[in-house]
């Protein structure tokens, strides 16, 4: 599969696979994130940014204090794939 490193990276974080999974659905905020998962923002933050750099989220808003995030069209295909693999 292309990109399997990737989702290899993905898979090894339930927290970056739930992320990525909520952001398919619509923006989210770090701290909705957060809420919804039942986690630390500082760990939301770490993750998102781990997802970001690997091009799969990005920010809805570049000067926003509290920037929702939203899934890249990558990172929509790799959260199908994911899925699939899952079932």
């Amino acid at each position: 599969m292309p990109g399997s490193g990737v989702a290899d990276f993905v898979a090894r974080s339930e927290v970056r696979v739930e992320i990525l999974s909520t952001l398919t659905r619509g923006p989210k905020t770090p701290t909705e994130l957060a809420s919804l998962h039942s986690e630390h923002v500082s760990h939301i933050s770490r993750a998102l940014a781990e997802l970001k750099a690997q091009g799969l989220v990005e920010p809805t808003q570049e000067t926003s204090h509290r920037k929702p995030y939203r899934a890249t069209q990558r990172g929509l295909e790799l959260s199908m794939t994911l899925m699939r693999l899952a079932k």
